[in-house]
């Protein structure tokens, strides 16, 4: 079995500069509807959660080995390829799109743990995927 671990930690008060400087351009590009929508349904903690969120899609790109996309670079996944959303006890999965699908397909991962947290300053997540199938093979190019 191959583990591909990733973590991050984002810093609260950055999030909400960000927000409040670009709105829902920020949004639109970064978050998924769903998204969007559950992070929005309690202005309090909007900026908890988006961070969290943020934090997230950034660690899975991370386990991923491959990073986000961003101008004059685009060898990584996309901030919507990564979309966090939480079941009905609240437990926390991750849905994957795009290149971020890709990539999971090519490692053979099968399974995703997520494990998040914030304080009133940041928010910090870990995921690892599995892959029972995993082959040193797989891992050739990465990038391609």
């Amino acid at each position: 079995m191959k583990i591909f671990l990733g973590n991050d930690i984002v810093e609260i008060e950055r999030v909400r500069e960000v927000f409040g400087k670009y709105g829902k351009k920020f949004l639109g590009k970064t978050f998924t509807e769903p998204e969007i929508n559950y992070s929005l349904s309690n202005l309090k903690l909007a900026p908890q959660r988006l961070a969290v969120r943020f934090a997230v899609k950034e660690a899975v790109s991370k386990a991923l080995g491959v990073g986000i996309n961003k101008p004059g670079w685009n060898r990584g996944i996309n901030w919507k390829d990564v979309e966090v959303e939480r079941d009905k006890n609240g437990a926390v999965n991750i849905n994957l799109y795009g290149r971020a699908k890709d990539l999971e397909k090519k490692f053979n991962i099968t399974d995703w743990s997520v494990s998040i947290s914030h304080s009133h300053t940041d928010a910090m997540a870990v995921v690892a995927g599995y892959s029972a199938t995993y082959s040193t093979e797989n891992s050739s190019s990465i990038v391609s």
